[in-house]
């Protein structure tokens, strides 16, 4: 069964509604690309219903780690995305206040995603 779920606007983080005013879904790789984006939005314990859900920002923000570092803390939020097989590429990339993360991943179905992801 293909992983569908209600799609969220990556500019407002609204549910999207289309013209027709019916909720807009995704399926497939949009899916694990949205929960991984999610994921990565979130700071760990602030999902009281999940409490290890989302990424120990802490771990990263403010502290002088390694670029190899940061990058295990971006993987292992992405793990937490159980569609997930392989994290093929991560680059993150400090711009200021935000931290800009391009990554790439492989589905269990074997297909490819690509995404970005500013916090």
């Amino acid at each position: 069964m293909d992983n569908v779920t209600l799609k969220i606007s990556r500019d407002t983080g609204d549910l999207v509604i289309g013209d027709d005013g019916i909720m807009e879904t995704i399926s497939g790789a949009d899916t694990t690309a949205q929960n991984i984006e999610m994921t990565l939005k979130a700071w760990i314990n602030d999902f009281p219903l999940v409490p290890g859900h989302g990424t120990r920002w802490e771990n990263i923000l403010g502290q002088i780690i390694s670029s190899e570092e940061v990058e295990e803390e971006i993987r292992e939020s992405v793990y937490q995305e159980t569609d997930v097989a392989m994290v093929t590429e991560i680059e993150a990339i400090q711009n200021g206040r935000e931290l800009n993360i391009d990554l790439k991943a492989t589905t269990a179905a074997g297909e490819e995603i690509e995404t970005e992801v500013t916090v």
